[in-house]
């Protein structure tokens, strides 16, 4: 259906992906693609045991001896769609849609972070412009933790430049990013039989939700604090069940909640719920707040002291912004986003994505979340983290960036650190001495059923990319 369209050699790589599920952990089919694509090709093609795929081609005649050039994304995407949506993302492919010059997918995110970046490379691949030798490096379960990108191996690449195209606003040029702690407290719930007779269900919907790295400034609701606020201190309220969020790297945009409790502790939560609505018009102006009667039974509710453990929890742990970057202005060093809430059997468990472009404020605020849980009865654990990725004052790759944007658009890129974790962190542990750059094309509502990607930034993108690639294959 993207035919005729520009750039048509690289949205028609992106519709060929599109037809594949991709989602995390689910990248075996995609990764045998991407070996056969290399082989018709007559191409050196590699898979590790997570199903990264690196493929390298030849310089063009005359520019052997030009530095190696890294062309890196990831293949899998988060898999999120609407409340109605009967898409099965372990075997539908993806259906397209353009609109006003966007592109998007019927009730599920694109997958355009990071199917861009692939598009970008097989369209690299297929050129026929002048380059240096070529590695293309695609890497998994970059949205569950960065795994890929830990497995892969210094060893298997040359690479003197390598540049990463996981950005997600035009004209941004990355020269670092945030390390990450994934957060999971974990507390056991202790039951009792309920005292009251209404059984009431509450819907949380219609907030934006986003990336909790890249939307993480713009305060956003969430609907685990909505939970808390709403709930908290309410007298008369018994909760019996509770499910808020879907993935740790999105802002949670729905919640739903089970619970008994008196006409007046109901008015009072009515009440709340109109103040958040009020309060998020700007932010997210489609918010609901839905509260019924039910028939289903619980024979049990959470005993008062763990609810009021769980609810004061929930309202004193940190959320959103805890420091703005003073090297980089208007850009977050510091945050955290509660991302999933979800009760499972005797226990209930929170996670939360705790980011920092300074790995020092990582330390810190890791444990001040955990002396926050911990007096609540919570025990925190975390994945280990990924690293940051620092900033190099004295980047030949930036200044090549920025020298060819420049001949390009006739105006200077934004140069600044990115809020949320690219591989580039990663691969550094593997690739010290390879300078490193982020990009990629505008992309609006990541991680949400709304994501959408500007085709036409897609094509000032491919141009950039194209020029940087030969500049740098000359470059000495």
């Amino acid at each position: 259906m993207l035919e005729g369209i520009e750039p048509e050699d690289v949205l028609h790589w992106f519709e060929e992906i599109s037809n594949i599920p991709r989602g995390s952990k689910n990248e075996k089919e995609i990764s045998e693609y991407m070996l056969n694509f290399a082989k018709k090709r007559g191409l050196y093609a590699k898979r590790d045991d997570v199903y990264n795929v690196i493929i390298k081609k030849p310089a063009t005649k005359g520019l052997e001896d030009g530095p190696t050039i890294i062309l890196q994304g990831h293949m899998d995407m988060v898999c999120v769609k609407t409340e109605d949506s009967k898409h099965d993302f372990l075997k539908d492919p993806l259906k397209l849609k353009v609109k006003d010059g966007w592109l998007s997918a019927d009730n599920t995110t694109l997958g355009a972070d990071n199917g861009i970046a692939v598009a970008y490379c097989l369209a690299i691949l297929d050129s026929d412009i002048p380059h240096s030798n070529l590695e293309i490096l695609l890497t998994t379960m970059e949205e569950l933790g960065m795994g890929g990108a830990s497995k892969v191996k210094g060893e298997d690449l040359d690479g003197k430049y390598l540049i990463n195209m996981d950005g997600e606003l035009e004209g941004d040029l990355f020269v670092g990013c945030a390390g990450a702690y994934t957060m999971t407290s974990t507390k056991e719930l202790k039951f009792k039989e309920p005292t009251l007779k209404d059984l009431y269900t509450m819907h949380i919907y219609g907030l934006k939700g986003g990336h909790s790295g890249m939307q993480i400034e713009n305060f956003r609701g969430n609907s685990i604090k909505f939970f808390a606020r709403l709930f908290h201190g309410v007298e008369g309220v018994e909760i019996a069940h509770v499910k808020a969020g879907y993935k740790r790297n999105a802002i949670p945009s729905y919640g739903k909640v089970y619970f008994y409790a008196s006409p007046d502790a109901v008015n009072e939560i009515e009440k709340r719920a109109r103040t958040l609505v009020f309060e998020h018009r700007n932010t997210d102006p489609l918010t609901k707040i839905d509260i019924e009667r039910s028939e289903e039974v619980f024979e049990k509710v959470w005993t008062v002291e763990c609810q009021k453990d769980i609810l004061n929890c929930l309202m004193a742990v940190p959320e959103q912004v805890i420091y703005m970057d003073p090297e980089f202005k208007g850009r977050v060093q510091t945050s955290i986003s509660n991302g999933v809430l979800t009760q499972d059997g005797n226990s209930i468990s929170l996670v939360a994505l705790l980011r920092s472009t300074v790995t020092s404020s990582l330390y810190e605020y890791r444990k001040t979340y955990e002396i926050i849980v911990n007096a609540f009865g919570f025990t925190l654990t975390d994945d280990g983290g990924y690293p940051v990725w620092e900033h190099d004052e004295n980047s030949k790759l930036k200044n090549i960036a920025i020298d060819v944007y420049k001949k390009i658009y006739y105006k200077n890129p934004t140069i600044h650190t990115i809020h949320c974790g690219l591989e580039c962190g990663i691969l550094k542990k593997h690739l010290p001495d390879v300078d490193m750059i982020s990009f990629g094309p505008t992309m609006h509502d990541v991680h949400t059923p709304k994501e959408r990607v500007d085709i036409s930034s897609v094509n000032r993108v491919w141009k950039f990319l194209k020029e940087l690639v030969t500049t740098l294959s000359y470059a000495k």
